[in-house]
């Protein structure tokens, strides 16, 4: 018996539900990261995290990998393959349910695309109305939060790349890597797929990747304070790689400990 609900017989998994009842689920995406990462990545990194903290836990059983997410502004560039937010969150709850049905209580989703996170917010809210505990960690929000140079630049970052290089190094195309530019027209400046900036004020604008960068990778002005927006993706290591995801691993598994406790006061 393992803890992946995946590689165990049924008979297996009934056994294990006897004492653990968080599943963990990994989210990702199947979408353009640039011209120096897989398709992939989302997916593949969150189902890596997912099994580390799955290999290191006895109070869990990780689900199998969601590798479909919200990203439909990334399909001007071939090998996307996306759903929307109300596809998504309609097949995670389907999920949930059947997972509730034998006797999970607690729901960790371990989320590798930014895309996905109204999605997963209104599949918790779905749990809460059955007093079920829910929660969403975002891989790369976590480690920025955790150490602030490993703060979010953007879409293929150094952090991303670091990360893949770790994991999957054969996907990535190093030599490609570079400092992205994000478009403009005329004096608004992209900011990134939601904002913009024209003569010091911040506006609001709907995107698609294709309309603020011709390669893929763009940067996220704003999202991490403080964050050097010059550090390339060609810089990244597997090195580095290993340090962020080994330090999301262990704060998750110190989040699980907490969350397990975690029960709703107000009953139906």
């Amino acid at each position: 018996m393992t803890n992946f609900i995946f590689e165990n017989t049924w008979e297996e998994n009934q056994e294990a539900l006897k004492t653990k009842k968080l599943a963990i689920i990994p989210v990702g995406s199947s979408e353009q990261h640039g011209p120096a990462l897989p398709v992939g990545t989302d997916w593949m990194i969150a189902q890596y995290l997912a099994r580390k903290v799955g290999e290191k836990t006895d109070k869990g059983l990780v689900a199998p990998v969601v590798p479909f997410g919200h990203a439909l502004y990334h399909a001007d560039f071939p090998g996307t393959m996306a759903v929307s937010q109300t596809t998504l969150a309609t097949y995670v709850k389907e999920v949930c349910d059947q997972l509730v049905s034998y006797g999970f209580t607690h729901f960790l989703f371990l989320n590798g695309h930014g895309g996905n996170n109204n999605a997963l917010y209104d599949v918790g809210q779905y749990l809460r109305l059955k007093n079920i505990p829910t929660a969403n960690i975002q891989w790369f929000e976590l480690a920025g939060d955790l150490n602030p140079e490993w703060g979010l630049i953007g879409h293929g970052d150094i952090i991303e790349t670091s990360v893949m290089m770790h994991i999957a190094p054969e996907t990535v195309k190093t030599e490609r890597a570079h400092i992205p530019e994000n478009q403009s027209i005329g004096n608004i400046k992209f900011l990134d797929l939601h904002r913009g900036e024209f003569d010091g004020g911040s506006v609001y604008l709907n995107l698609r990747t294709r309309d603020v960068s011709t390669t893929g990778d763009i940067i996220e002005f704003g999202h991490t304070a403080g964050v050097d927006y010059t550090r390339s993706a060609k810089d990244a290591t597997a090195e580095l790689g290993k340090e962020v995801s080994d330090a999301v691993v262990e704060y998750i598994l110190r989040f699980i400990d907490e969350f397990l406790n975690f029960e709703f006061e107000f009953k139906k």
